[in-house]
């Protein structure tokens, strides 16, 4: 099948590389809207997802910073009952374990102050420098910590009627 030829349109090439197709009373610019169209496109879809991006980040930082207060002052707490068994060791007349257990006390209650006191980025490089200087301590801290949190989990878990 042939197309007739129309000696008042034109085609061709213009300096941005898209294709012309001019035709009686036509504007030329087809190419160039569509390439404005889809760059305005692509602009507002970056601009939506940086902005979802920071709000995520924002999030997560809002939560962060707040689960940082709750372990201080749960820590807080820590530290009041281990005092609190410190008095009764020494009115036992257990003056070792008292000092030992006041001891505990302070170095819970200084761990808690440092994470109230401290910003979650200041909190990250303290631990990357700690994990540098001592990587067998920061390892054994970590998996003492796991084991704990598995011990935790699981005397957290509701006992089933059943055994197997």
């Amino acid at each position: 099948m042939t197309m007739p030829y129309d000696s008042t349109a034109s085609s061709g090439v213009d300096a941005d590389g898209e294709i012309e197709n001019e035709s009686a009373g036509g504007t030329g610019h087809t190419g160039v809207t569509a390439r404005t169209q889809i760059r305005e496109v692509k602009d507002q879809v970056v601009d939506q997802a940086k902005t979802s991006f920071r709000q995520a980040r924002d999030s997560a930082s809002s939560s962060l910073n707040d689960s940082r207060h709750v372990a201080a002052d749960k820590l807080g707490g820590i530290a009041g009952a281990v005092r609190g068994t410190s008095d009764r060791l020494r009115s036992e007349n257990q003056p070792g374990m008292a000092n030992l257990a006041e001891s505990l006390a302070e170095q819970v209650d200084t761990v808690s102050r440092y994470l109230r006191d401290r910003n979650l980025g200041e909190v990250r490089d303290d631990l990357e420098r700690f994990a540098r200087r001592q990587p067998a301590v920061a390892l054994g801290v970590a998996l003492a910590i796991g084991v704990l949190g598995a011990r935790f989990l699981k005397s957290a878990r509701p006992s089933g009627g059943g055994h197997a």
